[in-house]
């Protein structure tokens, strides 16, 4: 009796340890982030005139949120310009308001991780992936720019965590959480919308038919649920069916059209310049990508080029695979010079280099480790099947790095583990 009284209080104080470690990394990720919060806003003014890229067109969907117009542009989904007006709402119109608050949501992906890799490894092992998201150099930039990645990255951590618990305690309340955090991560940004193809494929086998339906259904009808009311506002709107929004030519981007174009042809252009060239309206017959019309017309373009080419779209393919975890040579590294510190010298500080060095390797250190837990991929199958899918995707659309970023803290629940089953491995072997 008193060795398991002595057992339990060493098990409580190593609680206690972990508990204050998780808070200690947390405060230390959250320190990073609002002094790179208090550098951006230092050097940029408090307003709209500061925003580059897709960050105006959040930015003025949430401005006249607040004045009594409600999304009537089909370019953006719903959920970040509601969190920019929630912003807007208390602290005035003002991005440095957002990326302030930003640096707080972005700092809840460190326990989030936590959370996820105690479902696949001990404590310690867990600290080890909290502590590379709570230094991750991509993951704490994310908190300057008026984009989505900064939620996006919890909520995709939130549904894999929802999925993951309804396949543990399987009952239609636990699929219908899951189906509703899918279809609030795809309000935010609707890549993950065929999702719900991989549920089936995580099923015990040994679960009936019938059950396996009832839940999949559970899970389906959560998100029709959430996501019907928005995709209603967008047929009384703009008078067509649109489920989220308008993919600003997405596929064309994707296309062997757009491959000679971008990859090809001399002199090689980055992306500003080839969406003010070939994706401006005043220049291409009058077609805006980011209107429905503009957007059809680029798909069928798009799906023209891939028809005549197939076998140039799946060389492309492949390259966009590689693109969206390391990124995308056209807009993600200088002169188009993957990995080369000379290119970046002109554009980026010392600093600068090592953190984007860092978080694009993340994606190699996670295969090994992967190689060292392959006895155990059946565990690691959804989080495998959740990088695959996003993989895909934008293998056959259009890929940059920034994609891949929210998929990080994946890869370092992947890698801590293996680092955890390595010590465990050295030990037992000097034993």
């Amino acid at each position: 009796m008193m060795i398991s009284d002595i057992s339990e209080a060493q098990q409580q104080r190593n609680d206690r340890i972990i508990f204050w470690a998780l808070i200690f990394l947390t405060v230390l990720g959250l320190a990073f982030r609002l002094y790179l919060a208090w550098r951006t806003n230092q050097t940029l003014p408090d307003t709209p005139a500061r925003l580059r890229g897709d960050e105006p067109g959040y930015e003025g969907l949430a401005y006249w949120l607040l004045k009594g117009h409600f999304f009537e542009w089909p370019g953006r989904t719903p959920v970040y310009p509601f969190f920019v007006a929630g912003c807007y709402a208390i602290f005035g119109r003002s991005p440095a308001s957002v990326v302030y608050v930003q640096a707080f949501l972005g700092a809840t992906v460190i326990p989030l991780t936590f959370i996820l890799a105690r479902r696949f490894t001990g404590p310690q092992s867990s600290l080890v992936a909290a502590g590379l998201i709570a230094l991750h150099p991509s993951l704490i930039l994310h908190v300057r720019l008026v984009q989505t990645e900064v939620l996006y990255t919890p909520l995709i951590l939130l549904t894999v965590l929802g999925l993951l618990w309804a396949l543990e305690r399987p009952r239609w309340q636990n699929f219908g959480l899951a189906g509703a955090l899918l279809a609030i991560t795809n309000l935010c940004r609707p890549t993950a919308m065929l999702l719900p193809v991989i549920v089936p494929l995580l099923m015990p086998r040994e679960w009936l038919l019938k059950r396996k339906i009832a839940l999949f259904v559970a899970y389906l009808g959560a998100i029709i649920v959430i996501t019907a009311p928005w995709t209603y506002h967008n047929y009384r709107t703009h008078k067509t069916f649109l489920i989220y929004s308008v993919s600003t030519a997405l596929l064309w981007q994707g296309s062997p059209e757009f491959y000679h174009l971008a990859y090809e042809q001399l002199p090689k252009r980055d992306m500003i310049q080839i969406w003010k060239e070939e994706l401006n309206p005043a220049r291409n017959g009058g077609h805006d990508p980011f209107t429905i019309e503009g957007d059809r017309y680029f798909t069928k373009r798009g799906i023209a080029s891939i028809l005549r080419e197939p076998l140039v779209y799946l060389w492309y393919c492949l390259q966009k695979a590689v693109f969206f975890w390391f990124g995308n040579p056209l807009s993600d590294w200088p002169y188009h010079a993957i990995f080369n510190v000379e290119a970046m010298r002109p554009f980026f500080s010392p600093q600068r280099i090592v953190g984007i060095f860092a978080s694009r390797l993340l994606p190699v250190f996670a295969v090994l480790g992967m190689i060292v837990l392959r006895h155990r991929w059946r565990d690691f199958l959804p989080l495998l099947l959740v990088c695959g899918y996003f993989t895909l995707i934008h293998a056959l659309t259009y890929a940059e790095v920034r994609y891949s970023e929210p998929l990080h803290p994946i890869l370092a629940v992947v890698i801590a583990t293996a680092a955890g089953e390595l010590q465990r491995r050295l030990k037992s072997s000097s034993q």
